[in-house]
């Protein structure tokens, strides 16, 4: 599946029978920027596997520069507003208490594509198991430091080991999250709102990580 740009805003996923009829359609040109799953970085479509499909359409003339474009990485387009749209949610909880089921998928879709990136031989679990056994009642309120501090360590593990230039997530921060889930019974609802805080900041730290790991691979 491919992205294209058309007066700098990104389209896509799109196959390759969908870019043939807008080459055809004159949509995408000689100087159309692509990007696909694998490239460092957006291209122009006639350097890359797809310039085959341009077929006999001329070239734009010698000389003639296309504008600079400057196109997000699609990875992290979606990472960024998966965030916005977790706190979308948190200020609907804030003023009246909706949005805690929206926020919560949300963070787990978060977290879910966060394990993704950090897979590796050797690595505490996949994204599927890691985050699945969140769901399974009693099990689940052990599971929830291997699946969230877990991830923290994988994330640090990884900026170590490649060498990545990112902000390492202090392993206590998440520590205390999950317990302040757990004392919020004895402190009658109390220690909620630090968890809330956590939540944030720590929601907020998996994705600048996640970000990292993503523009390192350019």
């Amino acid at each position: 599946m491919w992205y294209y740009t058309v007066n700098n805003q990104q389209v896509g996923p799109v196959d390759e029978k969908e870019i043939k009829k807008l080459i055809a359609a004159g949509t995408i040109t000689h100087a159309t920027m692509v990007w696909t799953t694998g490239m460092a970085t957006w291209q122009p479509i006639a350097q890359t596997a797809l310039g085959t499909l341009m077929g006999s359409i001329p070239p734009p003339p010698v000389g003639t520069v296309p504008p600079a474009i400057f196109v997000e990485n699609p990875q992290v387009a979606q990472i960024k507003k998966l965030f916005m749209w977790f706190w979308i949610s948190l200020i609907g909880i804030i003023l009246g208490g909706v949005g805690l089921i929206a926020a919560a998928i949300l963070f787990i879709v978060i977290v879910y594509k966060s394990w993704q990136l950090v897979q590796h031989e050797g690595v505490r679990g996949t994204a599927d198991d890691m985050v699945s056994r969140c769901f399974i009642p009693g099990w689940n309120l052990y599971w929830f430091f291997p699946a969230f501090r877990g991830l923290a360590k994988e994330f640090n593990e990884k900026f170590d080991r490649e060498a990545i230039a990112s902000e390492r997530i202090n392993l206590d921060l998440v520590t205390w999250m999950i317990i302040c889930v757990y004392g919020s019974p004895i402190t009658f609802g109390v220690s909620l709102i630090a968890f809330l805080v956590l939540w944030i900041m720590y929601t907020n730290k998996i994705k600048n990580a996640a970000i990292a790991v993503i523009l390192s691979k350019k």
